[in-house]
């Protein structure tokens, strides 16, 4: 049978959405549900409905049969169904996270449907068992078992943020997480990361079903908002309906988990086993005062988890269809067409037009962005006690947005009033691709429980920008007719290489990509000790690479035509106006790889203490190697009172990236807007600027915190965090004194105003405090009411800054 449930349409007030979007992907994820129907394997069949302790339905309940592996998940409705069962007599099992299980004796007769029903009783403050994957290489089954601050976020919880971006809904459940919503840093509008404790978007380590998630290929190469030069994980190519629960472990765990885990972990779970299909449509706009409505987002996504003889396969996918936001006031300065500005009142609306530039001309806020998202899970049991499985999980993501420069008004020397007779406002129209793929087998032998498996990633940003223009070429679109077209490169008319200025430009790609291969096993030895030590070591192959390609040759080409105003070739204007292609000299094709291989051992102390030792060795082939270490304490003298503590050292090696970004970019310098090169780290130009090879930053982490349960509804945790980092990676300050670009022009290097490369540049000091709530209150007749808070205090200081080398 196939069953396609709409969980929930809602729309916000203030005018009807349009419908043609969500018509059209609601029908294109039903035809897909339809179309992969499949025929159920032969047996009995158990059914039946689960609910909470007031009688209300319970959604995403895993409903399984752990002898052979049978499983199912309830609709949004609390219905099951587990078919292929086996005659006789099964121990079922219902649980869900925050919830008691609850375990029945079920007979099953033949092929009649057999009934049993469910009803769990809710458990907010000790945790349901759940195989929290982050925090420790034991099974754990409550992050309050951890010596490590570690939250855990449900699929329930995920629901009611109310949110459809992966990124925005952890930020809203984290308190220690931060989203911001970057404006004009390019592509930047589209790829953006987060932060975690304040950190940089590299210096926190992602994983999805507890392997790591490649980075995007996005540089960010913007001194203000994020780390300059940082390349984070962009978490919003991951359906949102595809995650059963995230787990965020606020401590350092390079020492676990290796590099770029200074400020902590991000584990995404995705949901498994078989459950009925669901679709959800969601949608909305804004209502303002001072502005005009905007931003109407449509979101359609849906899963089906179809059952494969003992395993299952779940399919996930999502479409968002988002319009801009714009949240500037119209510009009263702007009078190059009339001579005039017009009347702006203090709410910043025009009261009085007396020029034509559409108001606003500015834009500040969320751009366009249409996602199409699909994620899959794959678990097979190979016996019946399903102590061996194979298992794999991927997805593929299209993304497209746009973001905009800084306008241009009609009289900058960056336009051509014949092609933009009121001015123009770049811009920007990446198009991102993002896939990823990771399988293995789980299973035992020896004793020991082994996991063996492979990933691949990749990520790339094709850069388009649309509504510019090239003003070094002149402000003829076509070369016949054409009074006047730009000299060309060579800089001399009518020699055969001019070139017509356009206003749409695909300015290249970046490119990355992670393939990872790796061995972990684990087992509980008896050495003589109060309690068995949990001893997990591994060994994991990485090879990254990198890849930039150049743009067409009209979004980098020195057009050499003077600037509307006449006077000759200013250099400073060429290439495609708010984001100059990248040219063949930028474009490389890097690898490196790296061997890493840890040991953890876990074991109680006595009746109230729990530690945790761990050690990592890395090696890198571009930098070197790097050893970091580990020690954790929890102290539970009973169920109400945690102490919890942990040291550690931690790195984050050399983004690839960092190490051989190139690009031609405009930054203004004392009012003035300058050419300048960020060169490779190893480039000619760095090399006699006094560039140093890059080493890792380094850190040391320390953390201490209490969770106290005065009552089983109520549980308040502080956790205090303190971590030292060295040889933080930034870019250098821009050289542009007239001395520095006759060095350049002596070794060869012209056509810029500037320069700058990445460095080891400064020691920052961050400290700070967590603080967590969580209450539940029962309501009379049905029903709790769940109430949660979170505080984080986070200060970051230099403490050393290096100045850059004399030239």
């Amino acid at each position: 049978m196939l069953l396609a449930v709409v969980n929930s349409i809602r729309i916000a007030r203030g005018g009807i959405v349009g419908k043609r979007p969500s018509q059209l992907a609601l029908c294109a994820i039903l035809l897909l549900l339809a179309s992969t129907h499949r025929l159920f394997a032969q047996g009995g069949v158990i059914r039946g409905h689960v609910a909470d302790s007031a009688g209300a339905p319970l959604g995403r309940v895993t409903v399984s049969i752990e002898a052979f592996g049978a499983s199912a998940t309830t609709n949004e409705k609390g219905d099951y169904e587990l078919r292929g069962i086996p005659s006789g007599t099964h121990t079922v099992r219902a649980r869900l996270l925050g919830y008691v299980p609850q375990t029945m004796r079920v007979t099953v007769s033949g092929a009649q449907p057999t009934r049993q029903d469910f009803t769990l009783r809710g458990q907010p403050i000790e945790l349901a068992p759940v195989n929290v994957t982050v925090g420790s290489r034991a099974r754990h089954t409550a992050a309050e078992e951890l010596p490590v601050p570690v939250d855990v976020f449900t699929a329930e919880d995920i629901k009611r943020t109310g949110t459809t971006e992966t990124s925005q809904i952890l930020q809203q459940l984290a308190p220690s997480v931060n989203f911001p919503h970057q404006s004009v840093t390019d592509a930047g509008d589209i790829g953006r990361p987060f932060t975690l404790r304040g950190l940089s978007p590299d210096q926190t380590l992602v994983l999805l079903n507890g392997w790591r998630r490649h980075q995007t290929a996005l540089v960010n190469n913007f001194t203000y908002g994020m780390g300059a030069g940082s390349s984070g994980v962009d978490l919003n190519t991951i359906p949102q309906s595809a995650i059963d629960r995230m787990e965020v472990l606020r401590d350092g765990a390079s020492a676990q988990y290796g590099s770029d885990a200074i400020a902590g972990v991000v584990n995404l779970v995705v949901k498994e086993g078989p459950f009925t299909p669901y679709v959800n449509v969601d949608a909305g706009r804004f209502i303002t005062d001072n502005y005009p409505d905007d931003g109407t987002t449509t979101d359609v996504n849906g899963g089906w988890g179809l059952k494969l003889g003992r395993g299952s396969l779940s399919l996930f996918g999502e479409f968002l269809d988002r319009e801009p936001t714009n949240r500037a006031w119209a510009d009263p300065s702007d009078v190059s067409v009339t001579g005039l500005a017009d009347s702006i009142n203090s709410q910043g609306q025009v009261v009085v037009q007396r020029n034509p530039v559409p108001q606003p001309s500015y834009h500040w806020g969320d751009g366009l962005e249409k996602d199409v998202l699909t994620l899959g899970n794959f678990r097979m049991p190979l016996n019946v006690a399903g102590t061996s499985e194979v298992y794999a999980f991927g997805g593929y993501s299209f993304r497209h947005g746009t973001g905009n420069a800084y306008r241009r008004v009609r009289d900058d020397d960056r336009n051509w009033p014949d092609i933009y007779p009121l001015g123009f406002l770049p811009e920007f129209s990446p198009h991102v691709t993002d896939y990823s793929a990771a399988g293995g087998w789980r299973g035992n032998a020896g004793g020991w429980s082994v996991d063996l498996g492979a990933s691949f990633g990749h990520n790339h940003f094709d850069y388009d920008l649309t509504n510019t223009l090239n003003p070094s070429l002149g402000p003829c679109l076509t070369l016949n007719p054409c009074s006047d077209p730009a000299p060309g490169p060579d800089g001399t008319p009518a020699t055969g290489d001019e070139i017509p200025n356009q206003t749409s430009f695909y300015a290249g790609r970046l490119l990355r990509e992670e393939f990872i291969t790796q061995a972990n096993v684990t087992k509980a030895l008896n050495l003589g000790l109060r309690a068995p030590v949990n001893l997990a070591m591994g060994a994991a192959f990485r090879r990254e690479r990198y890849r930039i390609q150049a743009g067409e040759l009209a979004s980098y080409v020195n057009g050499r035509d003077s600037t509307q105003f006449g006077g000759g070739f200013d250099a400073s204007v060429s290439g495609s106006s708010g984001f100059p292609g990248f040219t063949p000299s930028d474009t490389s094709d890097r690898h490196r790889t790296n061997f890493g291989a840890y040991l953890d051992a876990e074991t109680e102390l006595s009746t109230h203490v729990l530690a945790d030792v761990a050690g990592r060795f890395e090696h890198y082939s571009d930098f070197g190697s790097r050893v970091t270490g580990k020690v954790a304490l929890r102290y539970q003298p009973s169920k109400q009172f945690t102490l919890r503590g942990a040291a550690s050292t931690g790195f984050r090696a050399p983004g690839i990236s960092q190490e051989y970004f190139s690009k031609l970019v405009t930054n203004v310098i004392s009012g003035v807007p300058v050419q300048v090169g960020i060169f490779p780290v190893g480039a000619r130009a760095s090399q006699v600027l006094g560039a140093k090879p890059l080493r890792d930053e380094t850190s040391v982490n320390l953390s201490g915190g209490v969770a106290v349960s005065p009552s089983t509804n109520f549980t308040v945790t502080a956790d205090y965090f303190y971590i030292k980092i060295k040889h933080r990676i930034m870019l250098s300050g821009t050289f542009s004194q007239d001395s520095t670009l006759r060095i350049l022009a002596d070794s060869g290097i012209t056509g810029v105003g500037g320069a700058q490369y990445f460095i080891n540049g400064l020691d920052t000091r961050t400290e700070g405090v967590d603080l967590t709530a969580n209450l539940r209150v029962p309501a009379v007749g049905a029903g709790a009411l769940d109430l949660t808070a979170g505080v984080n205090w986070t200060q970051n200081r230099i403490t050393r800054l290096d100045s850059l080398p004399p030239i």
